[in-house]
C-alpha cells in the first residue's frame, strides 16, 4: 500500500484509510469532469474544478515522492 498524504481537517488529522478515500475521490471526480464537460457555464465551472484539483492531485501525490 502506497504512503498516504498526511490530512487534516479542522484540527483532526485523518488516518492513511481516510486520506485514501480522499485521495480516490479526488481522482474520480477529475476523470469524470475529464470526460464531458460540455460547453458554455458548465464548462467554466469544470475548468474551476480541475485547476483546483490538479493542484490538489500534485499535493497528494508529493507524499509519496518523499518517501521515495
Amino acid at each position: 500500500m502506497q504512503e498516504e498524504a498526511e490530512i487534516t481537517i479542522n484540527g483532526t488529522k485523518l488516518t492513511d484509510s481516510e486520506s485514501m478515500t480522499i485521495r480516490v475521490a479526488v481522482d474520480t471526480l477529475a476523470n469524470v469532469l475529464a470526460e464531458d464537460t460540455g460547453e458554455g457555464e458548465g464548462k467554466i465551472l469544470a475548468d474551476r474544478y480541475m485547476t483546483a484539483l490538479s493542484r490538489i492531485q500534485t499535493l497528494l501525490e508529493s507524499r509519496e515522492m518523499r518517501k521515495q
